[in-house]
């Protein structure tokens, strides 16, 4: 429990330091800054920025008087705070990267018939789509959320391009995640074919990375105009830029689907879909939406799970499930 707690707090920003000390604290109860600077085998001293970063989230409790027990706090608060405080970072990237590709193009004139980025019109887009998807050769790499302008859910290109030995990783705004149709007519088929999917409350800009040759991107349903246009990228400095704004957001992003090989046995399909979407963040009625069911069953699922992990609290289901690889 200690190293998958440990790891989910780094990908949100907490320190090393301090993400050891409150996976250790869950798994001994609260300890007295000598007990944990024992336990740790470390100097006293050296924990102490570490329990006051911990405390500015609300992971722990105010710190007291000297030789006052440590005890951890119910991290709900305190990782909305993380997650926030995340996204903020992913945006202020995504602002930068954009400002840092203008000033080149005021500083460089393109090379002549080769342009760095063009821009597609609607009409041509889905038509563009399709052509890049099929020329990859080794990955797909993506911001998945609406508007979703294809004539059908259903992504047959992947599927074909997955059958081949394309991977494709997949970045879901939770939006898309929470439409039943969409959840069930190309989320699920695509994982099922080996996709790997995770999620994020939002994603910056709808945006597909084609090996690392182009990147087409588009904004959202938030920011989108009424032509729902798109920039094609091709090599050049700001490709890289994209490809790092990816990988920044995949590594801070929620699971949302169980990998093929991994022990995933002892759960019923149904479950096994139902913690992938209980661990991204879905609510239970969006959850019981996707899955067809009612909220009721998806009550007794969940107390099915729990019983199988043999946890009493939705927090260690998930720690649990991370741990025997059913996430």
């Amino acid at each position: 429990m200690s190293d998958v707690t440990h790891s989910h707090l780094g990908s949100l920003g907490l320190s090393a330091r301090a993400a050891r000390l409150y996976s250790r604290l869950l798994g001994t109860g609260p300890l007295t800054p000598a007990q944990l600077a024992d336990r740790l085998d470390e100097p006293e001293e050296t924990l102490a920025a570490a329990l006051s970063e911990l405390a500015a989230v609300a992971l722990i409790a105010p710190l007291g008087h000297e030789g006052d027990p440590v005890v951890p706090l119910d991290p709900a608060a305190g990782l909305q705070l993380l997650a926030s405080r995340r996204k903020a970072d992913l945006n202020a990237g995504t602002t930068a990267v954009v400002a840092a590709y203008e000033a080149y193009r005021r500083a460089h004139s393109l090379t002549p018939g080769a342009p760095t980025v063009e821009v597609l019109e609607q009409a041509s887009l889905q038509r563009k789509v399709v052509e890049l998807e099929r020329s990859a050769v080794s990955q797909v790499r993506s911001f998945d959320t609406a508007p979703y302008g294809a004539a059908t859910i259903a992504n047959p290109v992947e599927i074909a391009n997955l059958g081949r030995g394309v991977s494709y990783r997949v970045l879901y705004a939770q939006s898309s995640v929470e439409t039943p149709d969409y959840f069930q007519g190309n989320i699920v088929p695509c994982t099922a074919a080996g996709e790997e999917a995770r999620m994020a409350p939002s994603v910056p800009a709808k945006m597909m990375l084609v090996d690392d040759r182009f990147a087409l991107v588009s904004l959202s349903s938030v920011h989108a105009d009424t032509h729902h246009g798109a920039l094609l990228v091709h090599p050049c400095s700001l490709l890289p830029a994209l490809s790092a704004l990816f990988e920044s957001a995949w590594q801070s992003a929620r699971p949302l689907a169980a990998r093929e090989g991994e022990n995933t046995t002892v759960l019923r399909p149904l479950e096994r879909r139902l913690l992938a979407l209980l661990a991204a963040g879905v609510a239970d009625e969006a959850a019981a939406r996707n899955l067809g069911i009612s909220k009721r069953t998806l009550a007794r699922a969940v107390e099915r799970l729990m019983s199988l992990a043999g946890v009493s609290s939705r927090f260690q289901l998930g720690v649990h499930a991370k741990s025997e690889g059913w996430l």
